[in-house]
């Protein structure tokens, strides 16, 4: 799985939201898009500098669409520092392939800081879990994304089938490895 890029247009709206509240502008490199967001209700408080919006949430920009019945996002002095979607979540996205994956499950955690000059960046998904694409789907409890080493894990209850392609190879030696190809 690449970027989870709904979230991160969920967090670039965290931040419009964080830079609308703030006098120093974000420094950001990444080339904004359009982030539409629909909800039944939000609430900003500034002294926790969280913004809530619930009842039939749905986030959409050119990559993808998000929809939950919570959206929590916890603003940081630069950058999003947390995001939680609850209830049915629901993450349709094309990845840089331009394949299209579909996410679903209870909950998913965006944690995101900076220790030490290091950047930690994470996506967590729980609650029956599963992510189906392309090549197939996999589910576990839970399904992390580590966004700085691109690494994907699935820590409990893996499980995971593959599409195969048609195999063009003649006789009865084929490898089962084939069908990873």
């Amino acid at each position: 799985m690449k970027k989870i890029c709904c979230w991160l247009a969920i967090l670039s709206l965290g931040a419009e939201v964080w830079a609308q509240t703030n006098p120093v502008a974000s420094t950001s490199s990444t080339p904004q898009s359009d982030v539409g967001l629909h909800a039944g209700h939000a609430h900003y408080d500034g002294n926790a500098r969280q913004v809530v919006y619930y009842d039939h949430v749905v986030v959409t920009n050119a990559q993808g669409r998000l929809s939950c019945e919570r959206l929590t996002i916890n603003l940081g002095d630069s950058h999003p520092t947390n995001a939680v979607a609850e209830t049915n979540l629901d993450i349709i996205f094309v990845n840089n392939k331009g394949e299209t994956n579909h996410l679903t499950c209870d909950k998913g955690i965006y944690d995101y800081s900076v220790v030490n000059a290091v950047t930690n960046e994470t996506f967590t998904f729980s609650g029956h879990a599963t992510n189906t694409m392309a090549q197939g789907w996999m589910s576990g409890e839970p399904l992390v994304w580590d966004n700085i080493k691109q690494t994907f894990n699935a820590l409990d209850k893996v499980d995971v089938h593959f599409r195969t392609r048609p195999s063009s190879d003649k006789g009865t030696n084929n490898s089962p490895f084939n069908l990873l190809k």
